[in-house]
């Protein structure tokens, strides 16, 4: 038998391919950063159950006996943790179950309530209601971002209990979209490749590099404008070149559409050389990497709230000598504090402070600063020198065909260098971040990856150095 369930249901509202692949099981392998992120939601879901004391907690029984034992409690007018309903082809578990008062929850490890949590919401009061369960209200459960840990936690005020039973009721066609969910189902074959916004909406698809594959190698989705490259694709205009001579482009689409064509490197070695000029030695290249949890875990933070846990820093100095430092937190404290402690000492002095896409830096020290006001005054100073050096980037006065639209680190280095990611074993901050968390602080991979870790933030900051001596070169 081929059931029907939300999650199945979800997919199905995003892609019908998405759906096919759901239904067979036949879904790539999710990363480590994924795993972390699914992680979080069911450490959010144990707070928030605290909401609920007198529940019947129904986690962990097997198929059949949740739903036995969720007939029982539904008769008995309580309040049930997964609840298991069966009618038909369709099958749920709800999160939050309140019988007697005909309220169903459901509980999203988000900072607020998102337009794709209704259709979820929907399906399940829709089985529940074939099934002979009356619903008058739908709640989502939430995480307040405003809340700060400070001692214990406390649920009451981690959790946001929103009504959505309005926007719920709005909906009137998930029979529809059921029924079309079960023909695809059906299909012996997947759907054709249909790519769409809904690759990206409401979460990146597990099969997008697959199915986005087909693509030419310089296709308009390495636009930047995406009204243009989504009209020019809905115009089964495809292929970069393929773009019509007189379709005015913004600056930065005229920069990727000329370097597809030619296929060579575009550079505005004036704007280049004044950045060049503009900066002041020693150069302080500097990186952070972070990890955050929904639920926090240390005073003074937030719901994920970026927890600085490593930073490396070279020094450059103008004659070519070349310092560096790094810091990596052992796990069993608060990384901060050491952290702040051991950077003011490395990173004061009078050179520019040199980062890729300064946003985040800045944002990560900001909050420091207010965390522990102690170190306000040092940071705020570090903040004032910082120069973003993703900026030539950022302006495309550097592209290159490799990067394919992007600016990111990651794609400039090895486009501008020949240098890279790809020999490491972690390629990738989301990856560093739960690496770091599993081994250092739930500690259960037993793998030492700490050189692996050290080895990962060491480049990002060396690549910097790698990237300022190569647009010098350039603009010679």
């Amino acid at each position: 038998m081929t059931l029907l369930t939300k999650s199945k249901f979800m997919a199905g509202l995003q892609c019908p391919r998405l759906l096919w692949f759901t239904n067979k099981k036949e879904l790539p392998g999710i990363t480590i950063s994924d795993q972390h992120k699914f992680n979080q939601g069911s450490l959010f879901e144990q707070q928030a159950y605290k909401l609920f004391p007198e529940a019947t907690n129904l986690q962990g029984l097997e198929f059949k006996d949740n739903i036995i034992k969720t007939r029982e409690a539904i008769k008995n007018k309580q309040i049930i943790f997964e609840a298991g309903i069966f009618h038909e082809n369709y099958y749920i578990r709800a999160d939050v179950l309140d019988v007697k008062n005909n309220n169903l929850y459901e509980i999203k490890s988000t900072t607020q309530s998102k337009k794709h949590h209704i259709p979820d919401l929907a399906f399940q009061k829709f089985v529940l209601e074939k099934e002979g369960v009356k619903i008058d209200r739908c709640f989502i459960i939430h995480l307040n971002k405003e809340y700060q840990k400070n001692g214990d936690l406390n649920p009451k005020e981690l959790c946001t209990v929103e009504e959505v039973t309005e926007e719920v009721n709005y909906l009137k066609d998930v029979e529809s979209h059921a029924q079309k969910a079960f023909k695809v189902m059906s299909l012996e074959e997947a759907p054709e490749i249909v790519i769409s916004k809904g690759c990206r909406n409401p979460y990146e698809c597990p099969l997008k590099k697959t199915c986005w594959s087909i693509l030419p190698e310089n296709n308009v989705l390495q636009l930047k404008n995406w009204r243009v490259y989504w009209d020019l694709f809905n115009q089964d205009i495809v292929d970069m070149k393929d773009i019509p001579e007189g379709l005015k482009l913004s600056p930065k689409d005229e920069v990727i559409r000329n370097g597809a064509i030619e296929n060579k490197s575009q550079i505005n070695k004036e704007v280049i050389s004044q950045f060049l000029d503009s900066l002041n030695f020693p150069l302080y290249h500097f990186d952070f990497e972070t990890f955050d949890t929904a639920v926090p875990i240390y005073d003074k933070s937030k719901p994920y709230q970026k927890i600085p846990f490593q930073y490396s820093l070279h020094i450059q100095h103008e004659d070519g000598k070349l310092e560096h430092f790094e810091y990596l937190a052992t796990g069993e404290e608060d990384p901060r504090i050491k952290l702040l402690e051991t950077l003011r000492e490395q990173i004061q002095g009078k050179g520019d402070v040199i980062v890729f896409n300064k946003s985040f830096e800045i944002s990560v020290l900001t909050k420091l600063s207010e965390d522990f006001p102690e170190h306000a005054e040092w940071i705020r100073e570090v903040i004032e020198r910082i120069i973003d050096l993703a900026t030539p980037f950022q302006n495309f006065d550097y592209y290159d065909p490799s990067q394919k639209g992007s600016y990111s680190i990651k794609k400039v280095l090895p486009a501008l260098t020949g240098k890279g990611y790809s020999d490491l074993e972690i390629g990738n901050g989301a990856d560093a971040s739960a690496l770091y968390f599993y081994t250092h602080i739930v500690k259960d991979i037993d793998k030492d990856i700490r050189e692996d870790l050290l080895k990962y933030c060491c480049l990002d900051t060396e690549g910097m150095v790698w990237i300022v001596d190569k647009l010098k070169e350039i603009v010679k």
